[in-house]
């Protein structure tokens, strides 16, 4: 006979902002600096659930450089939550200034629908292509 609570919970649906909140918890971050918006305001939710702090910034780059001040003096990833586009760009001082001295940093950024890239979606931007030469991989 089937256990029943199995059933119950392999029909459970997990968000990915939960996913990404439980990942985050699972690296032991404690802070998470940024600002909230469409489409990243669930993860900063499911963050705060999971006891993970989430420090409202007044801008982005604000936001990115504490991250990164954080991930230097703990040793640990600093995490940065900003919405697409202009959030991410605005980020760019802060993901640039980390990654020349070396400094632990994860930038989560939003982004728009899939299925409407190219069509000049909300915030619409080529995140990756926009962040290479500040990152490292």
């Amino acid at each position: 006979m089937p256990d029943s609570n199995f059933a119950e919970r392999s029909e459970e649906q997990v968000s990915g902002a939960k996913v990404i909140a439980q990942a985050l918890k699972t690296q032991d971050v404690e802070y998470i600096f940024g600002i909230v918006g469409i489409p990243v305001t669930e993860i900063a939710i499911a963050a705060q659930q999971l006891g993970i702090k989430y420090i409202g910034m007044r801008n982005e780059q604000a936001a990115c450089y504490a991250a990164s001040a954080i991930g230097y003096l703990t040793s640990r990833p600093g995490v940065c939550l900003v919405v697409s586009g202009p959030g991410l760009i605005h980020a760019l001082g802060g993901m640039a200034n980390a990654n020349m001295n070396c400094w632990p940093l994860l930038v989560i950024g939003g982004s728009s629908e899939r299925n409407q890239e190219t069509m000049g979606a909300f915030q619409e931007f080529p995140q990756v292509h926009g962040t290479l030469h500040v990152t490292s991989y």
